[in-house]
């Protein structure tokens, strides 16, 4: 076998590989001696079919398969002795139909992209936009109606507001007010007052009494997302085809009256004695919104690095090589037009990966087992911590966290998150960070204005 390369340029390669007779012929007759001794074919005896008639009938598809995988095998040996860093598969050189019929010399090309040289500059110069998210007064107050709303209780009030709990009877009527016969009924329906679409329909609403009754549009009473055709115990298509109006008859009223702000609430919420006052419940949940808002907080930070990154590093790529690869390498094959439709967004997707690759090798990032399974333990505490299950012992956390790592495809995702926490912290370090203080809702206009 003869392997010979051409360099196109300093990012194509094409790779000849010759393989003779004397390469594949010792296979070949290895293979077809195992099927003379279980080839079943009528007129001969196990094991003593002539040779001939199994060359015959099999010795044209066992060269083939020979040869693709000596050509396999040669390809990969050959990037690895060379120490060549690809991008994508190597490509098969188009070429006339070879004669398989007469064994001889064959001779196969291959197209192989190469990876550019990334040279990363990250400096306390370069400067990177941040940001705080913190938890305002008006975050704070809708955390804390939503906490004591889960742990209130349900009461029945005289008079109705906009946001309770409506229950009654749904009846079909017609554009006089009548029933329809054999129209939709349901009985026992509940919705919230704030289902309704307007502000003017909810309090309308509120005026209602027990025993009332009210016509409801299906198409335009309710909220635009609302499943109406489920509050009615229906199907799209019936309620389609109902008169789309319904009288509504108020048997029943529920509200949620929200926990009193007193010591056996702040107990429930956050175990005995920890927090003793409104003031301090208010302070541990700040600091808790804001610990969830740090992840968004880090990807935002980590996109202005990446865009950064992509404008202040330059390097060329094997495009046509990656455009032509692209069209072979998925499940399904794409054409030369839809990988150019989306070639913009896979070039900047691989352009970062490059870059991330060449910052990960500069910086000596790894990733141990021990990083792995000390990882893994922090994941296993904090999923019993948020559902307030007691945190076992260091030995029980480490037992669950190494059975999760038996896992392959879990290693892999724990690994991939691992080295992003790791990418975080190294970007932190080395770039001048300008973080600026927003509440949350500034966080998300400035996060879809960039957008």
């Amino acid at each position: 076998m003869n392997i010979s390369k051409n360099e196109v340029d300093a990012l194509n390669l094409t790779v000849n590989i010759e393989i003779t007779p004397e390469d594949y012929q010792d296979k070949v007759n290895s293979v077809l001696q195992n099927y003379r001794k279980s080839a079943n074919i009528p007129g001969f005896r196990p094991g003593k079919v002539p040779m001939g008639l199994i060359k015959k009938q099999y010795g044209k598809a066992v060269l083939i398969d020979e040869i693709n995988k000596m050509l396999q095998d040669s390809i990969y040996n050959y990037i690895q002795e060379e120490k060549l860093n690809i991008l994508g598969n190597p490509l098969p050189v188009e070429q006339e139909e070879l004669d398989f019929d007469t064994p001889g010399t064959y001779n196969f090309g291959f197209e192989l992209g190469l990876s550019p040289e990334v040279d990363v500059k990250i400096t306390k110069k370069n400067k990177v936009k941040g940001v705080k998210v913190v938890a305002d007064d008006k975050v704070l107050d809708t955390y804390m109606e939503d906490i004591r709303g889960r742990y209130g209780k349900m009461s029945t009030p005289e008079k109705p507001a906009a946001d309770d709990m409506f229950h009654g009877s749904f009846t079909e009527v017609d554009a006089d007010g009548a029933a329809v016969e054999g129209g939709i009924v349901k009985e026992d329906a509940q919705f919230l007052g704030t289902n309704l679409k307007t502000k003017k329909a909810q309090g309308e609403l509120a005026k209602t009494s027990m025993g009332s009754t009210t016509t409801f549009d299906a198409k335009k009473s309710f909220g635009k997302d609302y499943n109406v055709a489920g509050l009615l115990g229906v199907t799209d298509a019936q309620l389609e085809a109902s008169t789309g109006s319904f009288e509504f008859k108020l048997t029943n009223i529920s509200r949620m009256e929200p926990a009193e702000l007193n010591q056996e609430f702040f107990d429930k919420v956050y175990g005995e004695g920890a927090v003793t006052s409104e003031e301090e419940m208010r302070a541990r949940m700040k600091e808790e919104a804001e610990r969830m808002y740090q992840n968004e907080a880090d990807q935002y930070f980590l996109n202005n690095v990446a865009e950064y990154l992509l404008d202040k590093t330059k390097f060329d790529l094997p495009i046509a090589f990656l455009k032509k690869w692209m069209q072979t390498s998925g499940e399904k094959p794409l054409t030369a037009e839809e990988v150019e439709a989306d070639w913009e967004k896979t070039e900047k997707g691989l352009r970062y990966q490059l870059i991330e690759n060449a910052v990960i090798t500069a910086a000596e990032i790894k990733v141990s087992r021990e990083d792995l399974l000390d990882h893994t333990v922090g994941m296993v505490k904090a999923q019993f911590q948020q559902y307030g299950q007691q945190v076992m012992d260091d030995e029980m956390l480490k037992g669950i966290a190494e059975n999760a790592l038996k896992n392959e495809e879990e290693v892999r995702r724990i690994s991939d998150q691992v080295y992003n926490a790791k990418l975080l912290a190294h970007y932190k370090e080395s770039f001048k960070v300008e973080e600026k203080e927003v509440t949350y809702d500034e966080f998300i206009k400035l996060v879809t204005e960039k957008a």
